[in-house]
């Protein structure tokens, strides 16, 4: 009996160490091993290998070993194939739960359901079913493969949605909205159209889900990055399309197809269209209960506290499903979801929220102007939207005193700057509903005016703070500059002759060069110190950010930017003069001249802001000369035209009888030029015999 018990207990340990050699190897990725191991003890496959209760298989499936997997398979008895569905590890997946995340294991999945069926409608603890992992995994072949076996086409939508969706509602459509696998979701959403309008536990449709989801919109744009200068010279709201078109190629056509298409079919199928979320089209019942909810509600107030009310009313009012999808894509600046609302369900547009802001409301205080443009280019659908009002009385112009604290995480600007696009904001709004708004004031008895100009009181004041930091230190540097182009007029290269005080290298071509630098980069310091002078002694009204302010700075640091590129070249014309005897050497003058495009092109706001100026004033220059030479040219030709035709009128010549004389004396030439072609030619015939008789 002490022998049996002995033999059991070196066979127990012999089976550990097994175990412990196979989890080795699995995680060595040694298949090999992993073989000739399971050889050894193969009724011991469907045994708990792992801390998470995987056996072998489970093991094989995760690490994606399709080979592996059908090995092992082949290697169970047959009588032990009706314990594949109840073997699952701590999460409650099977198997076939494992293998059904990659589509590279369809044939272990046949192989599995051959051996046991009851694999297919296995649930884990979150009730998922395997096609539920191949949904949540992206893997499209394993997702059309097992539904083929489920047989869901043939199962009516209450038959298969216990399949297509676990215990908390969640559907295999919101599970892949969720992973972005968007050509997996247009399959499924066309194939099971009744997906569309299922909720999950958040009470949220597919489509809402798509519409917090705004990076899966972005991928192949390009955030344009503004340097400081460009966004100074920024005068208006503006959409960059040339890089981001180009750089959007990238991102694969089918890719975008594919997104926009399941875009247009949710937003057609959708349901979330028909909650309504206006607080005045409640039914007559609930209209009615109306006043008597509010005094429960005070009551409540009054034991409970102003606090928890407080709380629980954001809370309520920040939850996603209580806004419709359009709602969403303008919180979260998804345009191409907006504008399929515009072009399949226009009638959404009148929805509003239980702010009773509508579309435009909301887009102006998340400051998503794209999309407000976009609405308000239907002037039909736009009218009545600018007109209305939310339940406190403001109007789309009082939104403008509003933002949402997600945008300031955003955009990390300069306060000036964030002025400045506030004003600028202020004035398109303005001008787009000036004449549609009904009533200028508020509940509180506030225009839109004095409401911006009391939201914005500390951005002013911060602006200001920043715009006179800014301008004193580029006053200092423009007067630094000044001080040395000032002083180099005396300390000339070469130095001066002792006798007569005029410079030795005065003859050189290149010191007429260094003057003219020298010069040009004082005057422009001097200006440079004389603009930002005049900002610092301004009084700073809030209106003079929107242009004026930025503008003066604009032109001060590009005189700036151009003093110190001539202080370079006139350090460059110096070190020529110095170090070279002959204008012609090519490498002193490549040296002596590098700081100048080195200092131009390390910026690249300052070479936008000197250039693009430049550009577009030549190109303007360009455009008129052009213009002019045409013109010039033109009345060129019409005078020579004219003085030909007073000339023949002068002679009495009509336009036929000027090509008839000119026929005729070109006919008379060339008589007199044959004829003494053929006097020759006899000549030399009569010459010839008489030669011959004197032979």
């Amino acid at each position: 009996m002490a022998d049996n018990n002995e033999i059991e207990t070196e066979e127990q340990m012999s089976r550990n160490n097994i175990a412990d050699l196979l989890r080795t190897a699995m995680m060595e990725k040694d298949y090999k091993e992993v073989r000739r191991l399971c050889g050894e003890v193969p009724e011991d496959l469907l045994q708990i290998n792992s801390i998470y209760d995987d056996t072998v298989l489970h093991m094989a499936a995760h690490s994606k070993q399709n080979d592996l997997v059908l090995y092992l398979l082949n290697m169970i008895p047959e009588d032990h194939n009706h314990q594949l569905s109840n073997i699952k590890n701590t999460d409650g997946n099977t198997i076939l739960h494992e293998v059904a995340a990659d589509d590279a294991m369809e044939d272990a999945a046949e192989e599995l359901l051959k051996r046991d069926a009851d694999l297919l409608t296995a649930s884990n603890e979150l009730g998922e079913k395997p096609i539920f992992c191949a949904a949540r995994y992206g893997q499209s072949q394993m997702f059309v493969f097992l539904a083929n076996k489920m047989g869901l086409e043939k199962l009516s939508p209450e038959e298969s949605k216990p399949h297509l969706r676990r215990n908390d509602g969640t559907t295999v459509l919101h599970v892949s909205m969720a992973t972005e696998c968007f050509g997996l979701a247009l399959f499924i959403a066309q194939s099971y159209p009744y997906l569309i309008e299922q909720r999950d536990q958040s009470s949220m449709t597919a489509l809402q889900y798509l519409a917090c989801n705004p990076t899966a919109f972005r991928k192949g744009k390009t955030q344009i990055r503004r340097g400081f200068i460009e966004l100074l010279n920024k005068s208006k709201f503006e959409v960059q399309k040339g890089l981001a078109k180009l750089l959007s190629s990238i991102w694969k056509k089918n890719d975008r197809d594919t997104l926009q298409e399941l875009v247009r079919l949710l937003v057609e199928k959708d349901t979330s269209w028909e909650v309504n979320i206006n607080s005045q089209a409640m039914s007559p019942g609930e209209s009615d209960k109306k006043p008597e909810i509010e005094e429960c509600s005070s009551k409540l107030s009054q034991k409970k506290g102003q606090n928890s009310e407080e709380s629980s009313f954001n809370k309520d009012k920040d939850k996603k499903s209580n806004e419709n999808a359009l709602f969403l894509a303008t919180m979260s600046n998804i345009q191409e979801i907006v504008q399929e609302v515009l072009n399949f369900r226009p009638q959404a547009l009148k929805h509003t929220n239980k702010e009773g802001m509508n579309i435009l409301h909301v887009a102006i205080v998340y400051r998503h102007i794209y999309i407000f443009n976009m609405v308000i280019e239907h002037e039909l659908l736009s009218r009545r939207l600018l007109s209305a009002s939310d339940d406190e009385g403001n109007s789309v112009l009082h939104m403008v005193s509003q933002k949402r604290k997600s945008e300031a995480s955003e955009k990390m600007q300069s306060h000036a700057l964030q002025l400045r696009d506030e004003l600028l904001l202020f004035e398109k709004v303005k001008s787009a509903s000036k004449n549609l708004i009904t009533n200028p004031l508020n509940k509180d008895n506030k225009t839109a005016e004095e409401l911006f100009a009391a939201a914005n009181e500390r951005l002013h004041h911060d602006a200001k703070e920043w715009l006179m930091r800014t301008t004193e230190n580029c006053t200092i540097l423009s007067v630094f500059i000044a001080t040395v182009a000032f002083a180099a007029v005396y300390t000339v290269p070469g130095g001066p002759n002792q006798n007569t005080g005029i410079p030795i290298l005065y003859s050189k071509p290149f010191f007429l060069v260094f003057v003219l630098a020298d010069v040009i980069s004082l005057t422009l310091a001097l200006s440079s110190v004389g603009i930002f002078l005049s900002i610092l002694t301004s009084a700073f009204p809030l209106e003079d950010f929107k242009i004026y302010l930025f503008k003066k700075l604009i032109q001060g640091i590009i005189c700036l930017v151009l003093s110190v590129s001539m202080m370079a070249v006139a350090f460059g014309a110096a070190i020529v003069l110095i170090m070279t005897d002959s204008p012609q050497n090519v490498v002193w003058s490549v040296v002596a001249f590098l700081p100048v495009p080195i200092f131009f092109l390390s910026y690249s706001p300052l070479r936008s802001a000197v250039l693009g100026p430049c550009l577009e004033w030549f190109k303007i220059f360009i455009l008129d000369f052009l213009v002019v030479v045409f013109v010039v040219v033109v009345l060129l030709c019409y005078a020579l035209v004219s003085i030909i035709q007073l000339f023949f009128k002068a002679l009495g010549w009509t336009v036929g009888g000027a090509i008839s004389t000119l026929c005729r004396i070109w006919i008379w030439i060339w008589g007199i030029f044959f004829k003494s072609e053929s006097d020759t030619e006899s000549s030399q015939q009569g010459e010839a015999p008489l030669r011959h008789s004197d032979v």
